[in-house]
């Protein structure tokens, strides 16, 4: 070891072997009998591939610096379980106590966020090292060899930015709170919800929930990991949706957004739940962040500036993640450590910080838009009193018209009550001629009412004659029954002639139906048609031409061919035929029961 401060175990070989039995010993192993197991990582760097997994790691570590108080690190706080081996101050390979995600904090060496060990590692010695690691959930087997003094300054700098980091994000948080209370616009709400989920999410990532939070509570860790990323989405999807007003202002966007949110809880919930996995929701957990970045873009193009800031904050994420992946990649330049493993942390405070402008931006918006409807309320209200002054100033010179037009009219009214008393006697006088007049025309009325009744009884009788006559024209005939309404008006005067009879119940009580030319009986609520047991009962032709299909029928030896009545109804002959062989059969059936008396008009109508 040289006499740096910090050294990678990148820089050093690092052996794994991947016991899948997890049965195993660890004294057979630690013995060095199994080292031939052991293969070089590629590139010295390794991650888990498989979860609930026994790995272990083997290395060398030669001490050529004076300091002999070094310190090994494990600085991925989500490795679910680690037992350290080492060599102690007496030459023993021991084991440390075992320590992880899933134990108690208290079971640490050292009371740090990371998992940090001790070495004894004396000037000019070399010492082999064995891990074990299992854990549940997708980790970097990244670590580190320290000196204790580097180690302290490290983490009490650490420590300083992390407090400032989650200072700045309550800070946020209580202030949009309050703002929510004052203006209750949700989407200040949605922002304190945003801005928590940050801070737990980082406090899962970071490892300072588990040291300070819930410390003697290891399953939390697993239940605050599981639930975060969900949690964090869904809050960011809620306040993207009301801050950028996506629903209206990108509508298809937004049901993309939707859809791929419910894609995500569906596949998180069945690979974590179902197949204990973590691979295929976390690329899905990206894509609504990459939709809501494309939409605001366009909401800002579309004339939304207050969208500007949104764009911002989310650029900074962008670049912290492409700042994670060099870190990951170890692409990052030597002096950018710190800066790098912190890169989301900053990145999440840019964006909350941006954020909380983009909401005061957005009031300032509003404030200016308010003041404007306020303004233009103030200039329509001074319009509104000066019409008010000027209508004031009408309706006085109103008054003073109408007071003298009033005494004109009390003067008028005065001479005109006089000659109405006078034209009053008049008046009387011609009353009483005109009641004597009135009388004898009452007398005059009732007996043209008696003449038009006898005229209506002839007409009625014309009628019928005019139908039995051979020589009623087509003209005639449809100036007698010119439409459907007065064909089903003369069936009904037919019909009901006697009186209503309800054929189900023989109730004699009705009342009119909503459809045309139909009774309804009082007692058994049965609704009867005018063409109900009728000829004309079921038939798709009009009335008017089904009328003059029965008159030429039944005319004595004068009667149309199908040809003709065809053409001249404008009818299909087959539909003419059915019926006129309807009618016929109709006919000699009444004509059998009256046992060869004439078949009346209105008896074959009605049958």
């Amino acid at each position: 070891m040289s006499n740096q401060e910090t050294i990678s175990l990148s820089s050093n070989e690092l052996y794994v072997f991947e016991d899948s039995t997890n049965l195993i010993p660890n004294i057979n192993v630690i013995s060095g009998s199994l080292d031939s197991l052991f293969k070089k990582v590629a590139d010295n760097k390794f991650f888990s591939e498989k979860l609930n997994t026994n790995y272990w790691l083997r290395f060398r570590i030669k001490n050529t610096s004076n300091s002999i108080d070094w310190l090994f690190e494990f600085p991925d706080p989500h490795i679910s379980e680690i037992h350290f081996f080492r060599v102690n101050e007496l030459g023993i390979m021991d084991s440390v106590k075992t320590v992880g995600f899933s134990y108690p904090f208290s079971k640490k060496e050292f009371k740090h966020k990371n998992f940090v060990f001790k070495t004894y590692l004396p000037k000019d010695s070399i010492r082999t090292f064995y891990v074990l690691l299992n854990t549940k959930n997708y980790a970097g087997f990244t670590s580190y060899v320290r000196e204790e003094i580097s180690f302290t300054n490290y983490a009490l700098t650490e420590y300083i930015l992390l407090g400032f980091y989650y200072g700045v994000l309550i800070i946020m948080a209580i202030y949009n709170l309050f703002l929510y209370f004052n203006t209750k616009d949700r989407v200040y709400l949605y922002y304190v919800v945003y801005t928590l989920c940050c801070a737990l999410n980082s406090f899962s990532e970071d490892g300072l929930g588990f040291q300070y939070i819930w410390p003697n509570y290891p399953i939390v860790n697993q239940f605050v990991s599981f639930f975060t990323p969900a949690l964090l989405l869904t809050a960011f999807v809620f306040y993207s949706f009301s801050f950028l007003n996506l629903k209206h202002k990108a509508t298809v966007y937004s049901n993309i957004i939707v859809g791929f949110y419910f894609l995500y809880l569906f596949v998180f919930i069945v690979e974590r739940i179902v197949f204990d996995s973590q691979r295929i929701y976390q690329f899905i957990f990206v894509i609504p962040f990459l939709l809501i970045y494309l939409a605001s873009f366009k909401i800002y193009f579309g004339g939304e500036k207050s969208a500007r800031y949104f764009i911002l904050a989310y650029t900074m994420i962008i670049i912290s993640f492409i700042i994670y992946l060099f870190r990951v990649f170890d692409l990052v330049p030597h002096g950018f450590g710190l800066f790098a493993v912190y890169s989301f942390n900053i990145g999440f405070l840019i964006e909350v910080f941006i954020l909380s402008i983009a909401l005061g931006d957005r009031i300032r918006i509003e404030r200016k838009l308010l003041d404007t409807l306020q303004q233009q309320a103030l200039a329509q209200l001074i319009e509104n009193e000066s019409l008010k002054n000027k209508l004031i100033v009408e309706l006085k010179e109103k008054e003073v018209i109408q007071e003298i037009v009033n005494k004109e009219l009390e003067s008028k009214v005065a001479i005109r009550t006089k000659d109405l008393q006078e034209k009053s006697e008049e008046l009387s006088v011609f009353n009483s001629n005109l009641s004597k007049l009135i009388e004898d025309l009452n007398q005059m009325n009732i007996k043209l009412d008696i003449d038009n009744w006898q005229l209506k009884q002839k007409v009625q009788e014309e009628v019928k004659a005019r139908l039995s006559d051979e020589e009623l024209s087509t003209e005639k005939f449809k100036e007698l029954f010119p439409d459907d309404t007065s064909c089903m008006r003369y069936l009904e005067n037919i019909k009901w002639s006697n009186g209503f009879i309800c054929k189900k119940c023989g109730h004699e009580r009705y009342i009119t139906h909503t459809s045309p030319f139909s009774r309804k009986c009082t007692s058994c609520k049965h609704v009867e048609s005018v063409t109900a047991d009728t000829l004309f009962h079921g038939i798709r032709i009009p009335m008017d031409k089904a009328f003059y299909i029965v008159y030429d029928t039944i005319r004595s030896g004068k009667s149309k061919t199908l040809e003709e009545l065809s053409e001249l109804l404008g009818l299909n002959k087959n539909t003419v035929w059915a019926f006129r062989k309807k009618i016929q059969a109709t006919y000699e059936l009444l004509k059998a029961k009256s046992k060869g008396a004439l078949v009346r008009w209105d008896d074959l109508l009605n049958s």
